[in-house]
């Protein structure tokens, strides 16, 4: 759906665009790939956005704290009870982002910089439904309370004990699918060697890839050797 323009003037454009699902809100996450951005804020609880929006946050933190941004992500102190969410946030540290927790988080919300932010929408209109606001006017409230929460909370340790990221914060499905890649195997032949879907295949390789800053898959295995990751 187009954006509807609230107010416009020589210097500011302000205006709400309903984003009707899941997979709209991860669209949006994909644009930001392609924005010069200097911080990027993420609230993260368990629910209502699906594995797809976290994918994304996770893949987009990594590669914005690459180009020099400021990445800070609250996530709920009970995220262990979802794995894979849990590797996410795993991610989302390693890459270098600052993650702190709290007991409850019942809002999720992504703030960037000062002039945009995805914020949650009205419950009729669908669990995963949401809104994205431009214009400081509209962001300003949402970045206060982010920071406001964020001053209450203690910094997570990014460092891992048995089960968790190795060197270079991968964990144990992303090493192997390193190995394998620097072996020459094709995303098929990864997926018959570790019995993941070649969709999980090509999606891990890809965060790996943008945590390095790889432009290609024979560069990726190269970097991840020279960092005696594999």
């Amino acid at each position: 759906m187009e954006s509807q323009t609230l107010v416009r003037s020589d210097t500011t454009r302000t205006a709400l665009q309903p984003l009707t699902d899941s997979d709209s809100v991860a669209d949006q996450l994909d644009a930001l790939h392609h924005r010069a951005v200097r911080e990027l804020r993420l609230a993260l609880p368990r629910r209502p956005y699906d594995r797809r929006v976290r994918e994304r946050a996770a893949l987009l933190s990594g590669e914005l704290v690459r180009r020099g941004a400021r990445v800070r992500v609250l996530h709920p102190a009970d995220v262990a009870r979802d794995p894979a969410q849990a590797e996410d946030l795993r991610r989302i540290a390693a890459s270098g982002a600052q993650v702190r927790g709290l007991p409850r988080l019942p809002v999720w919300m992504a703030v960037v910089d000062r002039d945009l932010a995805i914020v949650p929408s009205d419950p009729a209109l669908g669990e995963s439904s949401a809104t994205l606001l431009r214009g400081r006017s509209l962001v300003a409230g949402h970045q206060a309370l982010f920071d406001q929460v964020w001053a209450g909370c203690a910094p997570v340790p990014t460092d891992s004990g048995a089960g968790g990221p190795g060197r270079g914060g991968l964990d144990e499905r992303e090493r192997e699918a390193l190995v394998l890649l620097a072996e020459g195997l094709t995303d098929e032949g990864i997926s018959r060697r570790t019995g993941l879907s070649v969709r999980t295949v090509r999606r891990t390789i890809a965060g790996v890839m943008s945590r390095m800053g790889a432009q290609s898959r024979f560069q990726a295995g190269v970097e991840a050797a020279r960092r005696q990751w594999i």
